[in-house]
């Protein structure tokens, strides 16, 4: 049996339903039984698949969009707000020989824990020699929408699914 893979996508509040149609129709034909969630977030859409992240998520890049507005495959999953397992999951995810990264720490729904974990990711990229600017080629990302907490690593910009 697959494992599910998830997906956190953005839209404008209010578009959720346009959105989910979106996303939907582009991923269905590698996951007939895709799950698109509607959470508590205005604007942001939980999917899951059983499909291949990277093959579900290339898909997605491939096509223009009038309402979803971000995409993020999460390549790693924390059921809990556990941080040290949150920091260890963005270790094992840092490419080799990447000398610096941007940090984006969007928790939904979780008080106070992004500024610590803020200081504990940049703490242990620091050990590693790896500096935190936001011009650096690769973004770590750590996104959750209710209890789910999902960590990622992707090309600066790669989740925008509009350019400009």
């Amino acid at each position: 049996m697959n494992k599910v893979n998830y997906l956190i996508v953005t839209c404008r509040p209010g578009n959720e339903d346009w959105c989910e149609e979106e996303i939907g129709n582009i991923i269905f034909e590698l996951d007939p039984n895709i799950v698109i969630e509607k959470t508590k977030f205005k604007g942001v859409l939980l999917v899951k698949t059983k499909a291949d992240l990277d093959r579900v998520f290339t898909r997605i890049r491939s096509y223009e969009y009038g309402f979803v507005e971000r995409v993020i495959p999460l390549h790693d999953i924390i059921m809990e707000p556990d941080e040290g397992r949150i920091v260890n999951a963005v270790m094992n995810l840092v490419p080799k020989g990447v000398e610096s990264v941007c940090l984006r720490i969007n928790l939904r729904g979780i008080r106070g824990l992004s500024s610590r974990l803020w200081k504990l990711i940049r703490a242990s990229l620091a050990r590693r020699g790896i500096t935190v600017s936001s011009n650096a080629k690769y973004c770590i990302l750590v996104e959750s929408v209710g209890g789910l907490i999902g960590v990622s690593v992707l090309k600066r910009g790669e989740d925008r699914v509009h350019k400009g």
